[in-house]
Order: structure tokens, then sequence, then C-alpha cells
């Protein structure tokens, strides 16, 4: 995309002088001038020819020049505007999870926490430029992956993930907490949780409101995800020698409180009661959620005054020709 403009346009005021110096030719400085009649001419020529003096032509040679020299002085530049797109700059992102021993409920196969890794992992090889953290809470909560940009350690974190030894129990706002303390310090523009449970807050010395309070007032955007049915739903559990049975246990999803939480922060509350629902939820955090990007633009000035420096020489000089070669006996 092009551009023209006059750097210092101050000068072109000048340009208002030139009608006063063509009356003072006319009026005056033509008059003292000697007038060259060819008496072989016509009388209709004689008048044309009259009517262009050897020191009009040389005034307007010299006129031209000043003109030159005022548009240089003027300063005229091209500019070539371009837009450069900048790169990515990377959020941070932090996966808040539930590891609850009701994760091992089979309505998502082969269960809630498996079926959990292999959506996230997925999340995990969409990103690019963003940090991702991973913190795993039940009754308690640990920060299982730090802020990193190496994604294969975080999967690698992500597979070693088999209920670390952590109190039973649901503590919500202690996970979330947990979350925001790790996305705390960083410096990255925009700051995500995607917190997902699949029960209600019943342990923990912090609340889920408390936890909410402290995300907003640093900035940080909740998503947050009910997963599972609710009812009862089979658990899995194993005897000594290894044989499964299952036991029918209630389950609730605090869905008010979710809802709150992502309200306060900017963010949304999800429910997935299937793989294929919390694959589409992933995708959509993945969708809202970009690194941002953006356009640089760059303007690249040329000045052009040669052009005019060079044609006020060319018409002073072909005066100045004129004046000792030509009309020298003219003038």
């Amino acid at each position: 995309m092009n551009h023209a403009a006059f750097h210092n346009p101050g000068w072109l005021l000048l340009f208002l002088a030139f009608p006063v110096l063509l009356w003072l030719h006319v009026r005056y400085w033509r008059r003292r001038q000697p007038v060259l009649t060819l008496a072989s001419l016509p009388a209709p020529l004689q008048v044309a020819h009259q009517a262009l003096t050897p020191p009009d032509v040389l005034f307007g040679l010299r006129l031209l020049s000043l003109a030159g020299i005022v548009l240089a002085l003027a300063n005229f530049q091209t500019a070539t505007v371009s837009r450069q797109k900048v790169p990515a700059q990377g959020i941070d992102v932090v996966l808040a999870m539930d590891i609850s021993a009701s994760m091992q409920i089979e309505d998502i196969k082969p269960n809630r926490l498996e079926g959990l890794k292999t959506v996230i992992s997925r999340f995990v090889a969409g990103r690019t430029h963003d940090r991702l953290g991973l913190v795993v809470y039940a009754g308690e909560s640990l920060n299982w992956c730090p802020l990193t940009t190496d994604y294969g350690f975080l999967l690698r974190q992500l597979n070693r993930l088999d209920q670390p030894a952590l109190a039973d129990g649901t503590a919500i706002g202690l996970g979330l907490a947990s979350a925001v303390n790790a996305l705390r310090p960083g410096k990255a523009k925009s700051k995500v949780v995607i917190l997902l449970t699949d029960g209600e807050n019943n342990t923990g010395f912090i609340e889920p409101v408390t936890a909410a309070q402290l995300a907003r007032k640093h900035r940080i955007k909740v998503y947050t995800i009910g997963i599972g049915s609710t009812g009862t739903a089979p658990l899995p559990l194993y005897d000594l020698n290894g044989r499964k049975t299952y036991h029918y246990v209630p389950v609730k999803i605090d869905e008010p409180a979710l809802r709150s939480i992502a309200r306060q922060t900017g963010g949304k509350y999800f429910r997935a009661k299937d793989a294929a629902a919390l694959r589409r939820i992933y995708a959509e955090i993945d969708a809202l959620e970009q690194s941002p990007t953006g356009y640089r633009t760059q303007v690249q000035y040329t000045a052009q005054y040669r052009w005019f420096v060079w044609a006020a020489l060319f018409f002073f000089g072909l005066g100045e020709g004129l004046l000792f070669t030509v009309l020298r006996s003219l003038s």
C-alpha cells in the first residue's frame, strides 16, 4: 500500500509569491527589456511574436527552476506501508483435574480418569506457543506438572497419573486455589484454568467461592466442567484376589457452584455426560483460548527531493544556456 506526502509542507507557502513575481515581471521588468520586431512577419504573427519575448522565456525558465527548489525543500516523500503478522505470544493454561476415587467410575470408558487423559492429550497436541501446567486434587491438591512448553514432559506426567497418594474427597476450592497460585507469578497476558470435577466440594480448608475471588483478583479466567452422570453410578472395587466388583454409589455434581466460579471469572461452565461431550468441550475451549496474534504496521519512507533538484538545475541550466547563446543578442 503506497502513500505520498510532503514532509515539510510549510515551504509550499513560497508558491504564494509566484503570482507577485509574475505581476512584477509583466508590470515592470518586462517593459525594461527591448522587444524584437521582425518586419517580414504578417501583422497577426507580429503581435503573437511580440507577446512572448526572450525575457519572458528566461523568466519562465527561472520560475520553473525556483519551483523545483521549493518542491525539493518541501521534501516530497513516498511511503510504502506493509503489515507483518506478529508471532503468537502464548498464554498460560493450568488443567485442574479431580482425581478422587469417583473418577474411576466407568460411565465414560474405560473410566472417567482415563477418558479424561485421552481428551487432554488431544488438547495439548493442539497448542503451540502456550505454557501448560497440571494440578490434581482430591481431598488435597498437588501441582503435578509446573507450567511448561515441554509438552512431551507434560504428557509423560499425565500418563503417570495413577491416583497419587492424596487424601480422598473432593476439595474443589483447594484445587482451584492451587491452580491460581501456579498461574499468579506468570507474565502472560492471558491466564486460564480449566477446572474439572465429578462431584461437589466436601473437604479442604478453602471454599470454592474464596478461590474464585482469588482467581478474579489476579484476572484469571476459569472454565469449569462437570463430568459424568448423576444419581447412582457403578464404582469398581477390587478384592484381595484382584477380582473386580461394582458398588453403586450416589453421585452429585455441584453445578451451581461451578457456574458461579465461571461467571465470576469470565469463563464458562460445561457439562460432559459422555466421552463425546468431553471432547467437544475441550475443543470449544481450545478455540476460545488461542494465543493472541496481531499485525504490526511498518512504514518505509523514500525521499523524492532529488528529482526536483535535478529539474531545478535543468531549467536553470537551460535558461543560462539560452541566455549566453541563442538569446544573447535578443534579450
